[in-house]
């Protein structure tokens, strides 16, 4: 059974080596997807296409507000978080409360900023 399964590798071991040499002699090497893509835009970008645009999504007030009332809450969350801080206790999910509250202010910066 040991002689049949190294007799097995043995032969793909050959194999692969045999296609390997066949790419090499070829001269072929494959071209990534990525660069593909950067030809055909510039391609595109010689020939005056313009890329597409995506369309800003403008939130409505009630999302502002929804935002805002979020943004609120953890805020709040987060103060008495840190007042239990002082007295050593250190809430699990206060790192990712902070992460949140900065995301939530950065979007409404940028949403509501001219």
């Amino acid at each position: 059974m040991s002689r049949c399964l190294l007799l097995l590798l043995a032969t793909i071991g050959l194999l692969l080596l045999a296609v390997g040499s066949a790419a090499a002699q070829t001269g072929a090497t494959p071209i990534p997807p990525g660069i593909r893509a950067a030809d055909k835009a510039q391609e595109k970008a010689e020939r005056g296409i313009e890329p597409p645009v995506a369309a800003a999504h403008k939130p409505s007030n009630a999302e502002l507000m929804q935002q805002a009332d979020e943004l609120l809450s953890l805020a709040q969350q987060v103060h008495s978080d840190t007042q239990q801080a002082t007295q050593g206790l250190i809430a699990k999910d206060l790192k990712d409360k902070l992460k949140r509250l900065e995301k939530l202010s950065k979007r409404l910066r940028d949403e509501l900023a001219p």
